[in-house]
């Protein structure tokens, strides 16, 4: 009987090849190491660019196949076994790549973040996205950006179709592109508004808030690159007074309670863009006299108007304190006594 040469080690080879040519073509090191001495990592991969080691690795730990891969749910999954002291500690960051041998790509996660997320799992999930492939393009135009903490190298069209993506992270990576490489494209903000208002709270993240903050600017907003012009902002400011009950409520949604308005937090940025529109204090009256909103968001509409209306708002207070309100009836009486 000749020896047979096992299915399950040529896959795993695919995938290590898989990974070191996506490595390779962006003239970076793969370091493999050698199966007798794989505890869990597979391979360090050392950064160069163009030409000048950047003193940057992570480690890689490499899966193949079919089993690592749920078409159902179209996810990845590595199993942990008793790794995940090994991979918590590990001195370097550490990536998990599952390569799809019949798709000809792979898909990649942080493993460390996981396992800070989740705790002791038994095994990594993961969902496949547009923004997690591992392969030779993206590993030069979206993986190595996001270590190296650069902007992702997408076209205006690529970041305009992640935004109009259902998946957070796609989303995410649109909004970021689109602001640090086009913030004077008119049709940025225009994108920007119609993503925010046609959306959820939950499928918003947090870092539009902040973008749109830069319109009306706040003393804690710090940014570096194409700054915004006086036409961008005229154009975004035209777009915020479109903004209804619904749209300063959402806005509202995005305050922490425990932070609140303070300095440094998204309510900051909550409140420059309210501050901000001509029909303001239409619109938080509108908020504070829905009884159908959360009372949270109906005393920060309190506190903002407020701010601007120190006499006019002392009704509205009082209304808020008689229902239930203990914030509002703590700043009636400030407002009481400072006011005299």
């Amino acid at each position: 009987m000749m020896p047979r040469y096992a299915d399950t080690v040529v896959t795993s080879k695919l995938g290590v090849n898989f990974v070191k040519t996506a490595v390779d073509a962006a003239g970076c090191i793969f370091h493999r190491i050698d199966q007798e001495n794989d505890l869990g990592i597979d391979a360090i991969i050392e950064l160069v660019k163009d030409g000048v080691p950047l003193n940057k690795q992570f480690a890689v730990q490499i899966k193949s196949g079919p089993s690592f891969h749920i078409a159902q749910s179209n996810k990845c999954q590595i199993p942990i076994g008793n790794h995940f002291n090994y991979w918590s500690n590990y001195p370097l960051p550490v990536y998990g790549i599952v390569f799809i041998p019949f798709l000809n790509t792979a898909n990649w996660v942080n493993i460390k973040d996981y396992l800070k997320r989740s705790g002791q799992s038994t095994t990594i999930k993961f969902d496949r996205t547009k923004v997690n492939v591992f392969d030779n393009q993206d590993f030069a135009s979206i993986f190595l950006p996001g270590i190296l903490n650069e902007t992702p190298k997408l076209s205006f069209e690529e970041a305009k179709s992640l935004l109009k993506s259902t998946h957070l992270s796609e989303t995410y990576l649109g909004l970021l592109v689109l602001f640090r490489t086009a913030p004077n494209t008119l049709e940025t903000w225009d994108l920007f508004i119609e993503f925010f208002r046609a959306r959820r709270q939950s499928e918003i993240p947090f870092g539009l808030i902040y973008y749109l903050a830069h319109i009306p600017w706040h003393p804690d907003i710090w940014y570096h690159g194409e700054g915004i012009t006086a036409d961008t902002k005229a154009h975004a400011r035209k777009l915020f007074q479109g903004f209804d009950k619904r749209d300063i409520a959402k806005l509202l949604s995005f305050i922490d309670e425990e932070t609140g308005i303070s300095r440094g937090s998204i309510g900051q940025s909550v409140e420059a863009i309210i501050s901000s529109l001509s029909n303001r204090d239409r619109l938080l009256l509108e908020v504070t006299d829905d009884n159908g909103l959360p009372m949270s968001s109906r005393e920060y509409a309190a506190l903002i108007y407020a701010y601007h209306n120190h006499q006019a708002a002392m009704p509205l207070l009082r209304r808020l304190s008689e229902q239930g309100s203990w914030y509002a009836g703590e700043l009636h009486s400030y407002l009481k006594e400072t006011d005299g």
